[in-house]
């Protein structure tokens, strides 16, 4: 799916550029306009760390400068080129997040709040709940929560 110029300048720089270089494209299924969808999402905190979720939280691999450890079962061998590498992904089932994520887990915590449009577009797939949530680099995500545990 190709958006215009004006959406993509609201994006960080990393995905901005790849978007007006047309080198990547979000997918089809896309919603720019969407009702808010409550996720979870697990979070890098320390046992004793309880400080709020922030937009630091939510940064895509790429964002991070990091590349993925190994490829999930769908996705693209390239991940320069593959979209979901510039976003980043919650759940809308709980359960499913502690297990991808192996919970307990002392070095994360469990976030839950709405993926909403304001923040950037979505897509969501139903067959497992999985939400990747594309930021505008000034999204507000103030309404996620650590979930007390």
């Amino acid at each position: 799916m190709q958006i215009d110029e004006n959406l993509c300048m609201k994006f960080p720089e990393v995905l901005k550029q790849k978007l007006l270089k047309r080198e990547i494209e979000l997918p089809d299924l896309v919603q720019i306009e969407y009702e808010p969808i409550l996720t979870y999402r697990a979070v890098q905190r320390n046992e004793d760390d309880y400080s709020p979720i922030t937009r630091e939280d939510f940064k895509s691999y790429f964002e991070l400068g990091k590349t993925p450890k190994k490829r999930p079962r769908g996705t693209s061998e390239d991940f320069l080129s593959d979209p979901h590498y510039y976003g980043v992904s919650s759940f809308m089932n709980k359960e499913l997040v502690e297990m991808k994520m192996k919970f307990p887990n002392p070095k994360k915590k469990m976030a839950s709040g709405y993926v909403h449009m304001e923040g950037g577009p979505q897509e969501t797939k139903l067959e497992n709940g999985h939400v990747c949530w594309w930021l505008y680099k000034e999204a507000d995500v103030s309404g996620f929560k650590l979930e007390k545990e």
